[in-house]
């Protein structure tokens, strides 16, 4: 168990075309495993495109197309003994609206987990929640005795969701966007405010849980920000270049020492009681 693991972290244009989604895929998991990664990270949706944005509804996505290249997705992990963190929607149990979700595809070619969104955006009936069902669960894995998490775009609005990973002893946060797609108009009146303050936020979530944070986002014009990967000392180790399609890949040293100065607080102040003095 070497606690150093390599990821690229992946961002390109998404959208409603599956087949131009698994192109993309394809040649990026190449890249990756080129440069030697043990795992590439792809954002929020990154085969199906998302519904509501991409597409108006669900059904209106060839859903066989959209599982025979699930499978060549599986088949592209053994070829190239690679793990793949990608996104889509998945239904389970006869649902009317499926999961926003992350498959885990071992480097075996077997889906080894699936984490669904849990936090989605909008009142009931509305925004996401319009089109997506609510998953119920934390998803944790390990590589190379680097134990993982994974989290899904708007769930960086929850702090308690980070700290959740830090106490099951999660080291690194796999966290997809899909904030993209916007038109000039919409950039300049809300994403670029949002390329701000959501990797401000990952930074401190990054910083306060002493985690590793790989940040992957579509590049599709406009994009909020590009996919970046943060520091347990909430630096930015590296980032790529919004709305360009790239890889990024980071070398992930557990042992590897930060500053830190909530350590000595951090699991005193979760084990508060409401109303104890600190």
């Amino acid at each position: 168990m070497s606690g150093i693991l390599t990821i690229a972290t992946s961002q390109f244009a998404v959208s409603a075309n599956v087949k131009t989604n698994l192109s993309a895929v394809r040649k990026q998991t190449r890249m990756a495993a080129s440069a030697g990664a043990d795992i590439i990270h792809f954002c929020e949706c990154s085969i199906s495109g998302y519904t509501g944005i991409d597409y108006n509804d669900v059904n209106d996505l060839d859903n066989n197309l959209l599982q025979s290249s699930i499978k060549s997705i599986l088949k592209l992990a053994s070829d190239y003994c690679i793990s793949i963190i990608i996104g889509s929607h998945h239904f389970e149990n006869n649902q009317h609206k499926p999961y926003n979700s992350l498959y885990l595809i071992n480097e075996k070619g077997e889906i080894e987990d699936r984490y669904d969104k849990r936090f989605l955006t909008g009142p009931q009936g509305e925004q996401e929640l319009k089109h997506y069902s609510a998953g119920e669960r934390a998803v944790t894995f390990e590589r190379k005795g680097v134990k993982c998490g994974l989290l899904i775009c708007h769930e960086w609005r929850y702090p308690e969701l980070y700290r959740e990973y830090y106490q099951m002893g999660v080291n690194i946060i796999f966290q997809s966007w899909y904030d993209g797609n916007l038109s000039d108009e919409g950039y300049h009146r809300e994403g670029k405010d949002l390329g701000e303050l959501i990797p401000g936020t990952v930074r401190g979530n990054a910083a306060n849980n002493h985690l590793w944070i790989s940040a992957s986002n579509t590049c599709r014009k406009e994009s909020s920000f590009s996919g970046f990967v943060v520091q347990p000392d909430g630096k930015i180790l590296h980032k790529l270049s919004r709305n360009r399609s790239g890889v990024l890949i980071s070398r992930i040293d557990v042992n590897q020492k930060f500053v830190d100065p909530s350590a000595h607080n951090r699991d005193r102040v979760i084990k508060m009681k409401q109303g104890e003095n600190l």
